[in-house]
């Protein structure tokens, strides 16, 4: 019975040298030992170029934060809002428009200014296409992401 149990321990631990649980793989996804995984990844090729430029952003943050908008609009009438808000986008299509309605009134908003004086310049541009026109703060998009 002794003899058993010893056979069968070091029977056990023999078959314990053999096994490996896992293959050691590298960055680049291949195994470092010269053995192949067995697994083949087919993804879209547009992936890589989401990856490489996520990895080239360094401290790059879309985020949201106290800032400033420009006020181009508010009153009552919705299509005259819409009216104003495309005519501004035509204008100037490099700035972000926004329309929001606070009961009753809807609201043009354009722009995301971190400072007064950022929101000053856009405020003197069409402070004579849009009247009355004022610097409002708000909660605005702040994108520190370097653009390719």
């Amino acid at each position: 019975m002794r003899y058993t149990r010893y056979i069968l321990l070091v029977i056990l631990l023999s078959f314990t040298q053999s096994i490996h649980a896992q293959i050691a793989v590298s960055e680049d996804h291949r195994p470092t030992n010269g053995q192949s995984t067995g697994v083949t990844v087919h993804a879209d090729p547009r992936l890589d170029v989401l990856l490489k430029k996520y990895r080239n952003v360094q401290l790059g943050v879309i985020r949201s934060g106290q800032g400033f908008r420009v006020q181009i609009y508010n009153g009552n009438d919705r299509n005259k809002a819409n009216q104003i808000k495309v005519d501004f986008m035509r204008r100037f299509p490099g700035v972000r428009t926004y329309l929001t309605y606070v009961q009753p009134q809807f609201r043009v908003k354009a722009g995301d200014f971190r400072t007064r004086a950022e929101a000053q310049k856009l405020y003197n541009e069409v402070s004579t296409l849009y009247n009355p026109c004022m610097i409002v703060p708000d909660i605005v998009v702040i994108n520190t992401l370097k653009d390719d």
